[in-house]
């Protein structure tokens, strides 16, 4: 494997995590964790999102607990648990919806479906788990809402971004926009 292509199997996924630890950094508690997974689920294989959304979920968590004095205790790590698979769940619904969509759809709307049915499962996962550990009474519309349109604007921005590298730098990061799960 050649330095270009050592690159790029690493350079996305570096971005992404680096996206993570920025976003951690400014909105600790609105981690946009539905977009990092649709855009890993839709540009890299199932094996290498599968690493990257844990990477970025476990890097979240040890911000949260060493920079953010989570409290160490089983409510805290629960929520950090649940968040983790409930991550992972969203990257592999977003995969299985782009490989549902016909191939015709262009990509915006691919991505966009994706994300759409990756937010609903992991809200419906989190709400799950709150029936079970408690706080259900943080999943009002208003807050909901809130996460959406955050996850909404990340998705955007980094959809965005992908878009640019791929276009300045093909080599690295392909010839076009290619929104399909490898």
């Amino acid at each position: 494997m050649n330095e270009n292509e050592k690159f790029a199997a690493a350079g996305w996924p570096l971005i992404l995590a680096g996206a993570a630890i920025l976003g951690s950094l400014a909105l600790a508690c609105m981690m946009p964790f539905v977009a990092l997974a649709a855009l890993a689920a839709l540009t890299m294989s199932r094996a290498q999102a599968l690493v990257t959304v844990a990477g970025i979920w476990a890097v979240n968590q040890l911000m949260g607990f060493g920079l953010f004095g989570y409290p160490l205790d089983a409510y805290a790590f629960g929520w950090g648990g649940a968040l983790g698979a409930a991550s992972l769940a969203a990257m592999l619904v977003a995969r299985r919806f782009a490989a549902a969509v016909p191939s015709t759809l262009p990509d915006p709307l691919r991505l966009g479906t994706a994300f759409a049915a990756a937010f609903a499962g992991y809200e419906a996962l989190l709400f799950c788990y709150a029936l079970f550990a408690g706080g259900t009474d943080t999943f009002t519309a208003a807050i909901v809402f809130e996460i959406l349109a955050n996850d909404a604007l990340w998705l955007v921005g980094l959809g965005l971004l992908y878009a640019i590298l791929q276009r300045t730098a093909p080599g690295l990061f392909g010839p076009a926009l290619a929104l399909r799960p490898r």
